[in-house]
């Protein structure tokens, strides 16, 4: 479910019942209404956090929270909380008119986080990025388009559900969706021809973040490439992570992740020589895709 857009201001009636709390201010409170306040707000109102994560948005004494008190949480934290400190707000001006018009960033995606996402060693160590793209995505550079592994790690989002954990999902759609804009192996589009005889990836180019049931055969072709640590095409837990640190203890590399997802980037899903864009999402156990994340594999001999 997704916050309708054209909630983008609270009318009189409204800003007068607004006048008496700062809806959309959760604890601890601020006397200001941030953009994971909201995010909060529609939660509660979805049934997935409790109120009390912020109680302000009782507008009504019911304990259910409306459309009308979203309203008003988007107007605080566009023009302020009665009392509150005045926020910068976002603007736009045409040419036919000086009128500033006030606007309202989308709400971000309820789903898990990546707080986590890069290349390591065939010997599973860590490597640091090489360089940074103009736009700011990390660049990892390898000789050779096989060798080495990705590593995603997730954890819970503005739903504050758990990560989900599946890879491959024949028929629907796996909880990590991960797409590469080249070709990688032969590019093959059999769905997880990842057995003899071998194939390789798709490229979606430029990268598909609307609908994923449309590229649903190329997220699980790739995702299915991933496995828990014992040839099955799922996550794994923390205590069972894929890289290799100095303590020799076993541990995600984000002390937040949830998930961890490893794949060994071997012969049939070879990258081609250049720069490939890897994008990843990740859903909740009840479906909420978060953000994505993004790097660069570069190779170059």
């Amino acid at each position: 479910m997704v916050l309708v857009a054209c909630i983008v201001a609270a009318g009189p009636h409204d800003r007068a019942r607004a006048a008496d709390a700062c809806v959309g201010d959760c604890p601890p409170s601020n006397d200001r209404v941030a953009i994971n306040e909201l995010v909060i707000g529609v939660a509660i109102a979805l049934g997935d956090q409790p109120l009390a994560a912020c109680p302000s948005y009782n507008t009504n004494g019911d304990g259910v929270v409306g459309v009308g008190a979203l309203i008003i949480a988007v107007n605080n934290a566009q023009h302020g909380c009665p009392g509150g400190p005045t926020p910068m707000a976002t603007a736009t001006a045409t040419a036919e008119s000086p009128t500033v018009t006030p606007t309202v960033t989308a709400t971000p995606a309820l789903g898990p986080v990546v707080g986590f996402f890069a290349v390591a060693s065939a010997d599973d160590t860590l490597q640091a990025p090489t360089a940074t793209s103009p736009t700011g995505i990390p660049i990892y550079q390898r000789l050779y388009g096989s060798g080495f592994v990705l590593i995603v790690e997730a954890q819970p989002g503005g739903s504050l559900r758990d990560v989900g954990a599946s890879t491959f999902a024949p028929g629907g759609l796996p909880d990590l969706q991960i797409q590469a804009t080249r070709d990688l192996g032969n590019g093959s589009p059999a769905v997880c021809d990842n057995q003899a005889p071998f194939g390789g990836v798709p490229g979606i180019d430029p990268p598909d973040l609307g609908d994923p049931s449309a590229i649903a055969d190329a997220l699980n072709d790739f995702g299915c490439r991933f496995n828990d640590g014992t040839g099955a095409p799922s996550g794994r837990p923390c205590s069972f992570s894929c890289v290799r640190f100095a303590t020799a203890d076993s541990h995600c590399v984000d002390d937040s992740s949830q998930e961890q997802f490893c794949v060994q980037v071997d012969m049939p899903l070879q990258f081609p020589d250049g720069d490939t864009l890897v994008t990843v999402r990740v859903r909740d156990v009840v479906g909420h895709l978060g953000p994505p994340a993004q790097l660069i594999v570069r190779i170059a001999q």
